[in-house]
């Protein structure tokens, strides 16, 4: 392995820990936090204009405290998960031991830092970059990401693709204008995927198809210095190649890595169904839950939008409206969406301060790099 995975450069925030790039990492979380609280206050607004929150407050009070502890358990599980994914990635890549514990942590990095960015852009960076932070090597670090990437693509699509010939009706009938978010999504997750399978196995596909949509990009004025974003393509396109060797010498990864988020997005994808029984409803089943959630994520997670606020509050109303029982729809999403992105939320950004506070001290008082765990 240590021959197939050679030593590349780290790139964007993980390239210099103290300078321009951590000060515009948080400039942009600063930007994107408040455009997420704006898009937030806005939404929940057009939605109590019609419900008051006594009723609101009254609907809780009946709920169930044990499904609603079952929804922030779904929740919970949901998020280790992500740190579970990158730990067998990183098990099969490493030689070093690193503990499931802080990789846990580096999970939790992503995801708040993804909340938190337009479109969870700074995720993956900053998730690079207190892995280097912390030890592990660039290039086993950069691969390992890449492959819990390519597993959520993946499973992302493969979920509502399954659910929808059973559910089609009550999807259909009740996505309204969400249908072309819906479509979209789909379209450009598909078009990643195809993207990512041809970078990984074609040595010359992905190149030229990049050359050419540069060469269109420069020819309109939209792109300056194509040379620069064609080398950093390039580099990225070397490593989904590397990605493709490790699968094939691991073929058993890929499986791992799908199963991990197969149980992750499942249970996120639970939560509204338990919120449901949380409201002493029974009438529509789990899978009827899984499909339109799962369809709801797809149609807004490439949203340019923190935390697809607004979106998913907007969404939830009115594709899960039928399954509600009149009044209790906007309490549910009140619910639904303190489970699976407030909770988890707070949660990620307490365990990323944490880290970060370990690092400084560290850093402190080990000037020398930080190394895995033994």
């Amino acid at each position: 392995m240590d021959n197939m995975i050679q030593q590349t450069a780290p790139n964007g925030a993980a390239e210099d820990p103290n300078g321009e790039n951590k000060k515009s990492s948080k400039k942009l979380r600063l930007i994107s936090t408040l455009f997420m609280l704006v898009l937030i206050a806005v939404t929940l607004y057009i939605i109590f204009r019609e419900t008051s929150l006594n009723e609101i407050w009254s609907a809780i009070q009946t709920s169930n405290p044990l499904w609603l502890l079952a929804a922030l358990g779904a929740s919970l599980f949901a998020s280790v998960m992500f740190g579970v994914a990158l730990h067998i990635a990183l098990r099969v890549l490493y030689g070093k031991p690193i503990s499931l514990m802080r990789n846990i942590g580096f999970g939790y990095i992503g995801q708040y830092y993804t909340n938190v960015t337009p479109a969870g852009i700074a995720g993956q960076p900053m998730q690079l970059y207190y892995m280097l932070a912390y030890g592990v090597d660039v290039s086993y670090a950069s691969l390992s990401l890449l492959l819990v990437n390519a597993a959520h693509q993946l499973v992302v699509l493969l979920i509502p693709t399954v659910l929808f010939p059973f559910r089609t009706s009550l999807i259909l009938d009740n996505l309204g204008g969400f249908l072309w978010l819906f479509i979209l999504g789909s379209l450009i997750n598909i078009g990643l995927i195809l993207f990512l399978l041809f970078a990984m196995f074609s040595k010359t596909f992905a190149g030229r198809l990049v050359h050419k949509v540069l060469a269109l990009l420069t020819k309109i004025h939209i792109v300056k210095h194509p040379e620069r974003i064609e080398k950093r393509v390039k580099d990225q396109i070397l490593l989904y190649q590397k990605g493709a060797e490790v699968f094939k010498r691991h073929k058993w990864l890929l499986f791992a890595e799908l199963g991990s988020y197969i149980l992750l997005l499942g249970a996120q994808f639970v939560i509204p169904y338990f919120i449901y029984r949380a409201f002493n409803l029974s009438a529509f089943g789990m899978f009827d839950f899984i499909a339109l959630q799962s369809v709801l994520y797809l149609a807004v997670c490439f949203l340019p939008i923190p935390g697809s606020a607004g979106a998913s509050e907007s969404g939830f109303v009115k594709l899960f409206g039928v399954l509600f029982k009149g009044t209790l729809i906007v309490p549910a999403m009140l619910l639904s969406r303190v489970a699976s992105f407030y909770f988890i939320l707070l949660f990620s950004g307490a365990v990323s301060l944490a880290m970060q506070l370990v690092l400084s001290y560290r850093k402190k008082h080990q000037p020398k790099l930080i190394q895995p765990d033994e």
